[in-house]
């Protein structure tokens, strides 16, 4: 399915630190393809940074919000335990706003799970969250 790019869209992902060195960063994606990227902690870049993003690539994302059927999902997916990193995520588009909170992945369907990768590899997020690859540890 693929809709129209409505100039009030404002996709989010936010990455929480957990009990170990798990990134923790949020990214905003707006209408006109612009990346608004803050790292907090275990991410190679810390504070602002932005990118951007091509008129299909905004549209990719948009239509794997339809796909994974988001505006049906539960608000919240609830931990099995309460000590890992929770992804939240959110889109506002045409006047309507759905947030969900995911706090363990295996409790969410296999769709918001694709979703949240799919943010992640289609704004290049690993650019600011990684060195080279590979997790960033802090003292």
């Amino acid at each position: 399915m693929s809709i129209d790019i409505p100039n009030d869209l404002v996709i989010t992902l936010e990455r929480t630190k957990c009990p170990g060195a798990c990134p923790d960063y949020s990214l905003f994606v707006y209408a006109d393809g612009r990346i608004v990227y803050e790292g907090r902690h275990y991410v190679a870049a810390k504070g602002r940074q932005e990118g951007h993003l091509s008129r299909a690539d905004v549209r990719k994302l948009v239509d794997e919000f339809y796909k994974a059927g988001y505006f049906s999902l539960k608000e919240k997916y609830d931990p099995i335990v309460n000590d890992g990193a929770v992804t939240k995520t959110s889109i506002a588009l045409g006047g309507k706003t759905k947030r969900v909170v995911n706090c363990h992945p295996s409790q969410a369907p296999e769709g918001l799970y694709q979703l949240e990768k799919m943010i992640d590899e289609i704004t290049q997020s690993k650019l600011w969250v990684t060195r080279s690859g590979q997790p960033v540890l802090e003292p």
